[in-house]
């Protein structure tokens, strides 16, 4: 990747700067923060334009949660696009930060959902040298604490052995079972966090929200439609057929779909007992990652229908080579037609199509009984061939104690306060 980089940028980097002996950091003229690793290299972090930051999101296998469209679904947060740059000045990774305020106050929270992006395996060999220029930048920023997503796998399960599991003793009892893949990588960066007193998420309270640390994805790379259908559980290739044979046709749809989308949504929720997202959050969605800004960044709504009535339709995001399905809702009207799993399909031959390796079924609430509706919702995902992956997930460093406790207590109190209002569960997802 290639940085942009202005004249006075270029030249303050050439110039001498003090170094903070304590943290190994370096403060330039233009107040971009650097780090010296281990092995002398200096790394910057400084804002960077959107495209930038979508292109690095892209090139580097980055979450949909990082890219600029994301910050322009959350308003009510203000976004700053960040780069890493190596000695060379060129962009070596980037990252979205979300910022919330506490009015009058000058204090903010920094969230990173799922990133920064970055080449991890080169991150987990010196991590300090990658996130303390963050740290630095995010102190300079007023923040009170730091919350990234670290999307790096952790482990993996094949779906077989989950379902079982699930079946016998109960949902989180698969964090027992030996893993398909254990990555060394993760485990690395996990003592790197221990030991820099970055704690995993809702360890301050119970009513701390954030993204899932499991999720479902079936592994689409360098196979074919027929390989994936054939590691479908028999009920997903029976419901394909039975959907086939019925007239089940899918579609796709942009913003215009987003009415018919949440009407089905709010039927589900009603259903399955969760608190659904208002109408205006889609619209907002849609219409960032229909902007066209980067053609491998891209939304759109499937439906499923039967002669022209709709009965299930799906939201859908694809970044780069991951096709991630994130909201869904289905009618109880002609259940037997098997409109979802038709659906499912259809946008799985389609990230194939598209050349993506992934597709990403998102995730599940680990603290879901066995006959919780979402349970069930889980299972449906493992029966499309979705190993479980667990990432290292969620971490958040303080760097204010005082304002971090007062933030930690007004967000249980927002919590709480909806929660009474809702009277359902909220979704564990984006």
């Amino acid at each position: 990747m290639s940085a942009d980089r202005s004249e006075d940028q270029s030249e303050s980097a050439n110039q001498p700067a003090p170094k903070n002996t304590r943290s190994g950091q370096v403060h330039s003229r233009s107040g971009q923060v650097h780090s010296r690793s281990g092995g002398g290299h200096v790394l910057a972090v400084r804002p960077i334009a959107p495209d930038q930051l979508a292109a690095a999101v892209v090139e580097l296998r980055g979450s949909f949660l990082q890219t600029p469209a994301w910050g322009r679904t959350k308003p009510e947060w203000r976004q700053t696009p960040l780069g890493w740059f190596d000695p060379a000045g060129a962009l070596v990774g980037a990252g979205l930060v979300l910022s919330r305020h506490i009015p009058r106050l000058g204090r903010s929270f920094a969230y990173l959902p799922e990133g920064p992006t970055l080449p991890w395996d080169a991150v987990s060999a010196d991590p300090s040298a990658w996130l303390d220029p963050l740290v630095e930048w995010a102190r300079q920023d007023s923040a009170f604490a730091l919350r990234l997503g670290f999307p790096v796998v952790s482990r993996r399960w094949a779906p077989d052995p989950v379902k079982k599991q699930i079946g016998e003793v109960g949902l989180m009892s698969f964090t027992d079972l030996p893993p398909t893949f254990d990555n060394p990588v993760a485990r690395r960066l996990d003592t790197w966090l221990d030991g820099g007193g970055w704690k995993p998420i809702g360890w301050g309270n119970t009513a701390a929200v954030g993204q899932p640390r499991y999720v479902c994805i079936v592994d689409l790379e360098g196979r074919t439609a027929d390989s994936v259908l054939k590691a479908m559980n028999q009920q997903w290739r029976r419901n394909i057929k039975k959907a086939a044979k019925a007239g089940v046709e899918v579609r796709t749809t942009d913003l215009e779909g987003v009415a018919t989308f949440h009407d089905l949504y709010a039927e589900t929720a009603e259903r399955d007992h969760f608190f659904p997202r208002a109408k205006s959050y889609f619209e907002q969605m849609m219409g960032a990652f229909g902007d066209g800004a980067h053609e491998r960044i891209s939304a759109h709504i499937y439906e499923a229908h039967l002669d022209g009535d709709v009965l299930a339709s799906a939201l859908m995001v694809r970044v780069g080579d991951m096709f991630s399905y994130l909201y869904g809702g289905s009618t109880s009207r002609n259940r037997e037609a098997r409109a979802s799993n038709a659906l499912q399909w259809q946008a799985i031959r389609d990230a194939l199509e598209a050349g993506c390796t992934a597709y990403d079924l998102r995730g599940f609430n680990t603290s879901l009984g066995a006959t919780s509706p979402l349970t069930g919702l889980l299972l449906f995902k493992l029966g499309a061939g979705a190993d479980v992956v667990e990432y290292v997930g969620e971490r958040e460093l303080v760097l204010s104690r005082f304002w971090h406790t007062a933030f930690e207590k007004a967000m249980a109190l927002r919590v709480a306060i909806n929660n009474r209002r809702a009277g359902a569960t909220t979704e564990s997802e984006v």
